[in-house]
């Protein structure tokens, strides 16, 4: 019978502050689920993808290591290998996390992802990944602490399932509230919620609630200890979760892995919440490795 292998999480690192929280993230919840942490700086060149040991031309690469070393002695975590690798930084890192349980990158990059802005890295990997990824903004703050409180997103698909199960987890593991999401489409030619004299009797109420209660079906029941409450107004859907995102530890959402990136295929509201929101997003893909 062969060992069991103990789950990893990947993690983009490339000499700059955004590299460091992804790191400080990701150390946090692999300490919490005793999961190890693979940090891994990409250095953009023609060389085959292999780990290297610090040599004199790849000076730069190793000064990227030994700051994530230092992060790590910092918090305290032990579980975590460093390596180099060579090649494209979105290509390397989609690799290396077709076997891992999740992919962690900062929002914006800079040192070895300086060409990879919000644009690329986080899209590109987002949009491909079949691995769950974790999009970390440039002002989060492991020091900050918990506020409490995971947010959402349902729309009634397969993927906002898988979205769920990774919350309801999230939450359950933290002691934290859950807020259920979802944006229904109002007609335009309606008038807005706040001008009917029953909100609760528009008509687009009850569908709401309908999807909401059959997308829950069974959560609760696995994850008793989680209090949750559910949201459903119109808007639109970047907005309100930006807005819950702000007073949030993560904002869910689902995803599907794709075979080719564009930026429409990424999904608009996937894109629109990497620009957007105050905390660290969670895209979650129905095919992520169980």
């Amino acid at each position: 019978m062969s060992a069991q292998v103990q789950p990893t999480i990947v993690v983009g690192i490339d000499g700059s502050r955004d590299g460091l929280l992804a790191l400080d993230w990701a150390a946090d919840l692999a300490a919490r689920r005793h999961w190890a942490v693979r940090a891994v700086h990409v250095a953009d060149d023609d060389r085959p993808g292999q780990p290297l040991v610090a040599v004199p031309h790849l000076e730069d690469s190793a000064e990227v290591l030994e700051d994530a070393a230092d992060e790590l002695a910092r918090i305290g975590f032990t579980g975590a290998s460093l390596e180099i690798r060579h090649g494209h930084a979105a290509e390397v890192l989609l690799d290396l996390a077709r076997i891992a349980r999740l992919l962690v990158i900062g929002r914006r990059g800079g040192g070895g992802f300086a060409e990879l802005t919000l644009g690329s890295i986080s899209q590109v990997c987002t949009a491909l990944a079949r691995t769950s990824t974790v999009v970390v903004p440039d002002h989060w703050s492991r020091d900050d602490g918990d506020s409490g409180m995971v947010v959402v997103g349902v729309d009634g698909s397969d993927a906002c399932q898988a979205a769920l199960g990774f919350a309801f987890e999230f939450a359950d593991e933290r002691g934290s509230e859950l807020t259920i999401v979802h944006v229904p489409r109002a007609p335009q030619d309606f008038p807005p919620p706040g001008v009917w004299i029953d909100p609760e009797d528009t008509p687009w109420y009850h569908d709401a609630r309908q999807l909401i209660t059959e997308s829950l079906a069974g959560w609760p029941e696995k994850y008793p200890d989680v209090e949750f409450h559910t949201h459903y107004r119109p808007g639109h859907p970047v907005q309100v979760l930006a807005q819950h995102s702000k007073a949030a530890d993560l904002v869910v959402v689902g995803g599907v892995g794709r075979a080719k990136f564009t930026a429409l295929r990424l999904g608009s509201v996937s894109r629109g919440l990497l620009h957007h929101t105050q905390c660290p997003v969670a895209i979650v893909h129905t095919d992520s490795p169980g």
